[in-house]
């Protein structure tokens, strides 16, 4: 029994070990750095610029190496867009089925209409796999009317830290609502 045993051991060895390297491979192949995303990762920096900042979206160093950065990017690009530029049919684009049936387009016009947000920066991509969403830690600031702020914070200057949630419908990435987005940080710049 003991050389029947041993017998095999070899080639279960091998077979294990070229399963262990191809997984590997394949690992390596899903999860490498696509060449089409927007800039070089960044950092943050402390020096203050004419606020709100750059209206493009960036990426910091750890989001930079998910592998969905690129539609992470290109979405929160068209949605910051579409609020800077007041464009409601540009954010309907960005944004999940369920939102733009929960959003009138007064409410949004009006709730927008003296925001400007800029110095975006994703700053964590997070997966979740079997509901098809990813959790996105951003940061950027947004300047507004006082009287449009959020109650609890009236400042014409605002940084905000936020967590978004994006759906996949179909091949596209959209923001979605969900309960992860409803309770930001914020600070007064």
């Amino acid at each position: 029994m003991g050389s029947v045993a041993s017998r095999w051991l070899v080639p279960a060895v091998v077979v294990i070990t070229g399963a262990a390297v191809a997984a590997g491979m394949v690992g390596r192949t899903v999860y490498s750095r696509p060449a089409e995303a927007k800039g070089a990762p960044v950092v943050a920096s402390s020096s203050v610029g004419p606020l709100p900042g750059t209206a493009e979206v960036r990426l910091s160093p750890d989001a930079f190496t998910h592998p969905d950065r690129t539609a992470v990017q290109r979405v929160l690009q068209g949605y910051f867009d579409s609020i800077n530029s007041r464009d409601f049919a540009a954010w309907r684009a960005v944004v999940s089925a369920r939102r733009v049936a929960a959003t009138p387009q007064a409410g949004w016009v009006a709730a927008y209409e003296t925001t400007r947000d800029g110095g975006v920066v994703v700053q964590r991509v997070e997966s979740d796999v079997v509901s098809r969403r990813l959790r996105v830690l951003l940061s950027f600031v947004s300047t507004q009317d006082v009287s449009k702020a959020p109650p609890s914070l009236p400042e014409g200057c605002i940084r905000w830290r936020v967590v978004y949630v994006l759906v996949w419908e179909g091949a596209a990435l959209k923001v979605d609502d969900a309960p992860e987005s409803r309770v930001p940080q914020m600070v007064a710049c």
